[in-house]
């Protein structure tokens, strides 16, 4: 049975002929459809920004900065409530639980510092460096970078890669959509990884057209969504 959550009719793009198509179509039955980044955001994380037309890069969504935010903010406000002034500094009773509190108030605010590390890391295709980068170091002009997991040399990208899963939680099931790069050795890098179908798609698109790369659709495990037809056959 087809999977219904990508249709590999409308998503290729860009697919090599001849040789080149055999050999790519060996890479791509080599290449992992599991996916890359177990978990991932129920809500779009980041959006894709065209700066010019040698620059594309990812920007952190209204939705991601508020949420990193609140979460943050709020392990700052029970941290300083908790702080400043202790309720009764001879009730060791008091002291104690407030301590609990202030230690609870930094894992909250260590938390959104952590996602704010690894969320807000720039995400950029840069066609004058030559690179994909995911990195704070992003001045990279005049120096000579190898390829690591932070530095990508834009032609070693031979695909797009997208694939989505079901998330379960505690108290919630819902479906998150990775967006990776395939290099022409199969490794896979993950460049995002959320909740909005639409908008991954739509990157794909935009990302397939700048690097002149192929969109594989690398089936859903088991994720469906009805308006996934209408995503894939609208024109960006």
């Amino acid at each position: 049975m087809r999977d219904r959550g990508f249709s590999p009719e409308v998503i290729e793009a860009r697919e090599h002929s001849g040789e080149d198509r055999a050999s790519f179509d060996t890479l791509r039955s080599r290449v992992d459809i599991s996916p890359l980044n177990r978990g991932g955001s129920n809500f779009k994380t980041h959006v894709l920004i065209e700066k010019s037309n040698t620059k594309v890069e990812y920007k952190p969504s209204i939705g991601l900065a508020l949420f990193v935010s609140i979460f943050t903010c709020t392990g700052i406000i029970i941290m300083a409530f908790n702080l400043f002034p202790f309720i009764n500094i001879f009730d060791n009773n008091a002291n104690t639980v407030r301590i609990g509190l202030v230690l609870f108030g930094a894992i909250f605010a260590g938390g959104g510092g952590i996602m704010y590390y690894y969320l807000y890391k720039p995400r950029i295709f840069d066609k004058r460096a030559g690179l994909f980068i995911k990195s704070y170091k992003t001045k990279l002009y005049g120096r000579t970078i190898d390829s690591s997991k932070n530095h990508i040399r834009l032609k070693d990208i031979v695909a797009i890669q997208l694939l989505g899963e079901y998330v379960q939680s505690d108290d919630s099931t819902y479906k998150s959509f990775e967006l990776n790069l395939v290099l022409e050795n199969g490794i896979r890098k993950n460049v995002v990884d959320h909740g909005n179908l639409k908008t991954i798609v739509k990157d794909a698109r935009i990302l397939s057209k700048f690097l002149n790369v192929p969109i594989w659709h690398a089936g859903n495990n088991h994720v469906e969504d009805s308006n996934t037809e209408k995503y894939l056959d609208e024109k960006v």
